[in-house]
């Protein structure tokens, strides 16, 4: 085994030991489930915000090349609305107007990526010299595309509330988002303290984010523990999901960066539109009962698909080929579903840890 695949294989390992260890807490009772949305909280809404602070200030502004910002927006944009259009189609008939809330959290969960708890580990040993893409992809998503999707859960969840009120309700959540604000004075920091941050904040900033890792893939444990059974239908969405976050938004990536010339490698961006769905889009449809057990097991599956894309890189192809095949075949399925209404979809036994 090789140096590169042996520190990869470390980094995967002890990501999947931390997930298990939040898994084990949860299924044995030692944490309660008040311990268990502490921690997560915690995670949530202080140290992660703290982990993506210390990256997004850390970035040489003056080296980054814009074209690649472009290329993830616009990628990034095009999944997102790809599933927002899927979620609002397949669950039109059966949520009606909150069938587009639906959708919006389905867009987020193909668009938000694992970026910082598992891509910022995973690119340090591949591509160390890319590392500030990783934190700008994370950035992008939550600057300028989530927003616009969580407007659209407002206004599907709106029902008598007047444009303005809604409007600043929407903003004001935005604006007091601990994930913004410190996305936000990362990016000033970076710009207007190029030589770095003062010791005092940098060293206890660091304090913090040092416990990124533990807390986020414990809480990634706690939340998968949590699923319960879901139906053939639901594990058709995901399946859908799937291929869209694994299989086109890779191509994506590719696609635009050919469009606006940019000349970032290919396998680095194939890689940043690679990475799986992230376990905070999970945890928010769970609180706000949009679609959780469509992407409790988008997680998992996606995580999975990109260590095997991580680790076996030959095998690519293949995957890809294989997840289309999977798409097709889920699809197919809802639609011969869509045509016997009345027949109940019976549901799996599906415990994710």
């Amino acid at each position: 085994m090789s140096d590169l695949t042996s520190r990869l294989a470390l980094v995967i390992g002890t990501s999947f030991g931390m997930m298990s260890i939040g898994a084990g807490t949860a299924r044995s009772g030692l944490l309660g489930t008040e311990g268990r949305k502490g921690v997560s909280a915690l995670y949530a809404k202080v140290v992660f915000p703290v982990v993506v602070f210390r990256g997004v200030a850390a970035i040489n502004l003056v080296g980054i090349d814009a074209s690649v910002l472009l290329v993830m927006l616009a990628a990034k944009y095009t999944v997102a609305f790809a599933g927002v259009a899927l979620g609002c189609v397949l669950l039109g008939r059966v949520h009606k107007k909150l069938a587009l809330a639906h959708g919006a959290m389905w867009g987020m969960a193909v668009s938000h990526s694992f970026d910082v708890t598992l891509g910022v580990p995973i690119a340090t040993v591949l591509y160390p010299a890319n590392l500030p893409y990783v934190f700008l992809n994370q950035t992008m998503q939550l600057v300028l595309v989530n927003p616009v999707l969580l407007c659209l859960i407002e206004l599907a969840k709106s029902s008598n509330t007047s444009t303005a009120r809604l409007l600043a309700t929407i903003i004001r959540g935005v604006c007091t988002n601990p994930l913004v604000v410190m996305t936000v004075l990362g990016l000033a920091s970076a710009y207007y303290l190029p030589d770095g941050l003062p010791l005092l904040i940098s060293t206890l900033g660091k304090q913090v984010a040092d416990a990124g890792q533990f807390l986020g893939f414990a809480s990634l444990g706690f939340a998968m523990a949590a699923i319960g059974s879901t139906t053939i239908d639901e594990a058709c969405h995901c399946v859908l999901l799937c291929a869209l976050k694994i299989g086109a938004t890779p191509l994506l990536y590719q696609l635009y960066a050919t469009a606006f010339r940019c000349n970032a490698g290919s396998e680095m961006l194939v890689f940043l539109g690679s990475l799986p769905a992230s376990a905070s889009v999970f945890a928010l449809s769970l609180t706000s009962d949009f679609s959780p057990k469509v992407l409790g097991p988008l997680v998992p599956s996606s995580l999975l698909l990109t260590v095997a894309l991580v680790l076996l890189p030959r095998a690519a192809v293949p995957i890809r080929m294989a997840l289309a095949a999977s798409a097709i075949l889920a699809a197919r399925f809802l639609l011969l579903r869509s045509r016997s209404p009345s027949v109940p979809a019976p549901k799996l036994a599906n415990k994710t840890t």
